[in-house]
């Protein structure tokens, strides 16, 4: 065939991306795979309180940016600056995109880091050490990037970082295969949840809700 035809054909099956965008919102419920893909970012918002996620995925409600917000990126980018000046391991990744599709997982890490015998990512947060009986959000959402990195590179991840620039403080936390499946649970109940549009209940803690961008919407259901 010749290939100025061959070209004009598959130019009918080419969508660019203005085009998928357009579909994207018309037609929320179609996916590119059996199920909706997960970013490392809701699984921390899911194990936080579910509902953040129904409002967000489900409703589409529109969220206000809040002050932690707006903090929380002033400070990635403050963090990112000081890490770019003092480079102490030996290979750093910054600002990685991941995909693992058979997952249903992606996510954006902040940086991960390979010292020559391991790897481990790290995720940089605004807010207070996560306490008590509670799940950990942050380990949680460290944990599935540990899982993208295994699935995208030849390396075996046992822990995750999390830098606390309220107190300055590193935090490591020891994953195993425990933690990482715990993280594909999370992904295949939100999988459900957004499939089936049905409300979760809400998180236990109270003091979870006091500056949440979906306060106004969880109080009417």
């Amino acid at each position: 065939m010749n290939k100025e035809i061959q070209n004009d054909i598959l130019k009918e099956f080419l969508v660019n991306a203005y085009q998928l965008n357009s579909i994207r919102i018309k037609y929320p419920k179609i996916h590119l795979f059996d199920a909706p893909i997960i970013g490392t970012e809701e699984v921390r918002q899911y194990t936080y309180c579910k509902r953040k996620i129904f409002f967000r995925y489900v409703m589409n409600a529109p969220m206000r940016e809040t002050y932690k917000m707006k903090y929380g990126l002033e400070e990635h980018e403050k963090f990112q600056n000081q890490i770019n000046k003092n480079e102490t391991y030996i290979q750093n990744y910054y600002n990685i995109y991941l995909t693992a599709p058979k997952l249903g997982l992606v996510g954006l890490i902040d940086y991960f880091v390979f010292n020559g015998n391991e790897a481990f990512p790290v995720e940089i947060k605004t807010g207070n050490i996560p306490k008590g009986q509670l799940e950990n959000p942050d380990k949680m959402q460290v944990s599935a990037q540990a899982i993208l990195i295994e699935n995208n590179f030849d390396f075996l991840v046992k822990k995750v970082r999390v830098y606390y620039s309220k107190y300055d403080k590193i935090k490591d936390y020891s994953i195993n295969a425990e933690d990482k499946l715990e993280v594909l649970k999370k992904v295949r109940e939100i999988q459900r949840m957004i499939s089936s549009e049905r409300i979760p209940e809400k998180t236990p803690s109270k003091n979870r809700c006091r500056d949440c961008e979906c306060k106004n919407y969880c109080l009417r259901a």
